[in-house]
């Protein structure tokens, strides 16, 4: 009786292996599988794209409104703390460069390659005050004053747009404050 159990298992393994003519893949089958296969691939890099798009226009927005708060706060800070404006010249008058002096020292607001830098006449240094992220441009400031010509004002406009260049185009973004001497 256990002849013919061994047997019997050994006979199922034996038929099993009998036929390799239907053993691998049809070419329909394979045809299937790599059209699926890159239906999902394309879906996948749709995906991704859309991905690193939304990254780069939230990167571009937020360098530009970061920046242009910074610049905002630091022209008022300046103004807030300076004796008198040495340019623009006069009442009513414009220039792109703003000069401003705090104590015995004379600060300056001037424009070189898309940057706004503050130079401290005194000690000789200059600081980029935007980041590497951003150019600023049509930078302006307009000297403003009350009736009796006291209480001088100073109107302070920029552009900046971003370096990050997304698919709808760079972002950009138009700035304007005025701030008086106290």
């Amino acid at each position: 009786m256990r002849r013919t159990i061994f047997n019997f298992q050994f006979s199922i393994f034996k038929n099993s292996t009998k036929s390799n003519k239907n053993s691998g893949f049809t070419l329909i089958e394979m045809l299937l599988y790599i059209g699926i296969f890159s239906i999902l691939i394309i879906v996948l890099f749709q995906l991704l794209t859309s991905i690193f798009d939304v990254q780069l226009e939230s990167q571009s927005t937020a360098s530009v409104a970061e920046d242009g708060r910074f610049l905002l706060n630091r022209f008022a800070y300046d103004i807030g703390k300076a004796n008198s404006i040495s340019f623009p010249d006069s009442v009513g008058s414009q220039s792109s460069t703003l000069g401003f002096i705090v104590g015995s020292t004379t600060y300056t607001y001037t424009l070189s390659n898309g940057n706004l830098m503050l130079t401290n006449s005194a000690l000789g240094i200059s600081n980029q005050l935007n980041s590497v992220n951003t150019t600023v441009s049509d930078i302006n400031f307009l000297r403003l004053a009350d009736i009796n010509n006291k209480n001088d004002t100073v109107s302070f406009s920029f552009t900046l747009t971003s370096k990050a260049i997304k698919r709808s185009g760079a972002v950009v973004e138009n700035f304007k404050t005025a701030k008086g001497i106290r």
